[in-house]
């Protein structure tokens, strides 16, 4: 009997060393993630929606928010300069690498920050609003805290690692939420597939643009510390869902988890019955922040979201897919240094591919956005879906 003792007692050392080694995620079970109907506001579905997270570059959807605000207010016009300072330029990638003293206006600076996501641009843009990123960074956290985000907390201008810096997966649905209703004028920088820089084509980290049909934004995201994040926005049938994951192992899984998260939601949100985002996990979530440090990097140098995304990935078990091979949206918009306007040639109109014969062309069609061509004076007309 002693020894019987001993062994499962050894089996429970090990069992817990195991858990000790797998780190937080193992211990939260998984990804975090929620689906929400944004027209209606409420929850579809949620898994962990109040579990403290890293943002990482979901951050940027803030500093986008924030310049909404400021734009809309006239305090910045989309031809207004931003200048890259020597604090900008010192940010790691993701990043367009500028030099010091270089200066394009606030439309080709969105475009590369949320496009490519890069990390000077973005601190960059913060330096142009608020005067310097600590002031700016105010300006989020006093955003956050208008909106109800209350377990979110930023730090930074652009998501790069800082222990300060938490949200949940239901504080970026209320997010992406408020930007698509608040600002319609500015959806479509979110649904660019590709920027070109010169000859350089930089492509979004947001496959879903290009592999689910009807996705028109918003961001992704990845630390060490994160996973791999997203939220995406998709119209069907006149429907808009937004579905957040974080902490994704991978950036196919985490298309992939998004994608069968929203195919969920379109099958179930006629007849749902969920809770209100606004009062579903509104009070301050506690405990610890997910830290998924270990189990993506090791002991290994920190990787951007460029240089993960382009790692190989190993087999899983097979399934379904719940996204299509890729299909043409858009051509590259080009973006420009300099404080002009870009040209104002039409940007062609997204494609996206036929419905599938098991698909319903009155339930999956995709509504066309409000609004004609963009709005941005002295900005090439972004392309709306339809």
């Amino acid at each position: 009997m002693d020894k019987l003792e001993a062994v499962r007692g050894s089996f429970r050392i090990l069992a817990l060393v195991g858990l000790l080694a797998a780190g937080p995620a193992a211990a939260v079970g998984g990804p975090s993630q929620i689906v929400i109907d944004v027209d209606r506001g409420t929850v579809l579905s949620h898994r962990l929606a109040d579990q403290r997270w890293y943002p990482a570059s979901l951050t940027k959807l803030m500093t986008a928010y924030v310049t909404f605000r400021a734009l809309k207010a006239g305090q910045v016009t989309p031809t207004s300069a931003v200048r890259v300072s020597q604090h900008a330029l010192a940010q790691p990638p993701s990043k367009m690498g500028f030099k010091v003293g270089t200066v394009m206006n606030v439309d080709n600076a969105l475009k590369m920050m949320l496009v490519k996501s890069a990390n000077d641009i973005a601190v960059a843009v913060a330096e142009t609003i608020g005067g310097d990123e600590p002031r700016f960074v105010g300006l989020m956290n006093d955003n956050a805290r208008r909106l109800g985000m209350a377990s979110t907390h930023f730090a930074n201008a652009n998501g790069l690692p800082d222990d300060r810096q938490v949200t949940t997966a239901r504080d970026m649905a209320v997010l992406a939420r408020a930007l698509w209703l608040e600002f319609p004028e500015y959806r479509d920088y979110f649904g660019i597939a590709a920027i070109k820089v010169g000859k350089r084509v930089l492509r979004t980290y947001n496959t879903l643009l290009e592999r689910y049909r009807g996705t028109n934004g918003m961001k992704t995201g990845y630390i060490c510390a994160s996973g791999f994040n997203i939220a995406v926005s998709v119209t069907r049938g006149g429907r808009t869902l937004v579905a957040v994951v974080l902490g994704a192992d991978s950036s196919s899984s985490r298309a992939e988890t998004a994608a069968q998260l929203l195919n969920s939601g379109f099958r179930s949100w006629r007849g749902a019955t969920g809770p209100m985002l606004a009062s579903f996990a509104a009070s301050a979530a506690s405990g610890p922040v997910a830290n998924l440090h270990d189990q993506m990097c090791g002991k290994r140098r920190a990787k951007s979201e460029e240089e993960a995304d382009a790692e190989p990935v190993l087999a899983g078990v097979a399934r379904p897919s719940a996204l299509v091979p890729r299909f043409h949206v858009m051509d590259p918009v080009p973006v420009y240094t300099g404080r002009v306007s870009s040209p104002s040639t039409t940007v062609p109109m997204p494609r996206l591919r036929p419905p599938r014969p098991e698909e319903s062309a009155a339930t999956d069609s995709v509504s066309e956005l409000p609004g004609g061509e963009s709005a941005l004076t002295g900005a090439a007309p972004l392309p709306l879906l339809q």
